[in-house]
């Protein structure tokens, strides 16, 4: 009985030791990049927490949005459609609401451009809001529709 315990314990170990350099390999693996080389991102000093809005008018938009910038290592707390003075617009926007700017280059890069607005907001619980315009287009090297 002693031996079948033992056994199944070292085969419980094997299992968690295959997961966990699963997630280790899942988390330092390439990211797609321009021409097809890989890109790495590397860590940001701290946590930056991102709102995406799609002022497009691209139904599933601010979702690709989120998982572009979930790709570049940017926390997206939430997603969703922009609010009527937002609508329409062409480009997209990064409005910084807290004051602090880290990430957004990591945007700029991850959407392929961005324009940068000051737009201090106390009341969000973001740092940063990204605003997807009408020509947003995910860069074909950063996005694949299969993930």
């Amino acid at each position: 009985m002693q031996v079948m315990a033992r056994r199944a314990l070292i085969v419980a170990a094997g299992v968690v030791l295959v997961g966990a350099f699963a997630v280790v390999m899942l988390k330092v693996a390439p990211r797609p990049g321009p021409s097809g080389l890989h890109v790495e991102w590397a860590p940001l000093p701290h946590r930056v927490r991102v709102e995406v809005l799609n002022a497009s008018g691209q139904p599933g938009a601010a979702r690709i949005g989120r998982l572009l910038l979930q790709h570049a290592g940017l926390d997206v707390v939430q997603s969703g459609t922009a609010d009527s003075a937002n609508r329409g617009s062409l480009a997209n926007r990064i409005l910084v609401r807290l004051g602090d700017t880290v990430g957004v280059g990591r945007i700029v890069e991850a959407l392929g451009g961005a324009e940068v607005v000051l737009q201090p907001d106390s009341n969000r619980i973001v740092d940063l809001t990204v605003i997807l315009g009408r020509n947003f287009s995910p860069p074909p090297d950063r996005f694949n529709a299969s993930q």
